[in-house]
């Protein structure tokens, strides 16, 4: 649908609940599928499953999911309650070990990453590159609720 409005950034709340998880890379699979960056697909939902997880098993709250398109980009960001709790720095975990590594994804896959604070939230959020994304204008978002 050429010329169509589009939503450059959509939102999704979850539950602190681990079935939530699969909810969240559905949302963002078929965001990124509705702005046409197919080609960010997998790597996003790979890292919104890690990050979610983080938010359900550390921070142990409800989240947030945010999508955001730019013309070369899509930017994910998951947000927990529970900002007294640092990130740790991504770290190599020895071979016994069974958890521990899964921030060393973003650091290997996303174009960019990082963490931000506020007084009742924290945000952990990657951007990856997206062939598609300087068409995103042509495409219809039936995804989720707008933030615009």
């Amino acid at each position: 649908m050429k010329g169509a409005p589009v939503h450059t950034t959509v939102r999704a709340a979850y539950p602190a609940d681990r079935t939530a998880v699969a909810q969240a890379r559905r949302f963002v699979r078929n965001t990124l599928m509705a702005w046409g960056a197919e080609d960010a697909i997998d790597d996003a939902v790979l890292l919104t499953s890690e990050l979610a997880t983080n938010a359900i098993t550390h921070a142990g709250t409800s989240f947030e999911v945010i999508c955001r398109v730019t013309d070369s980009s899509v930017q994910v960001e998951v947000i927990d309650r529970e900002p007294t709790r640092v990130l740790p720095a991504p770290r190599e975990g020895c071979d016994l070990s069974v958890s521990g590594r899964g921030l060393l994804m973003p650091v290997l896959l996303a174009a960019a990453w990082g963490v931000s604070y506020a007084a009742e939230s924290k945000t952990v959020w990657f951007r990856l590159p997206t062939r598609a994304a300087s068409d995103w204008a042509s495409v219809t978002c039936r995804c989720a609720a707008s933030v615009e």
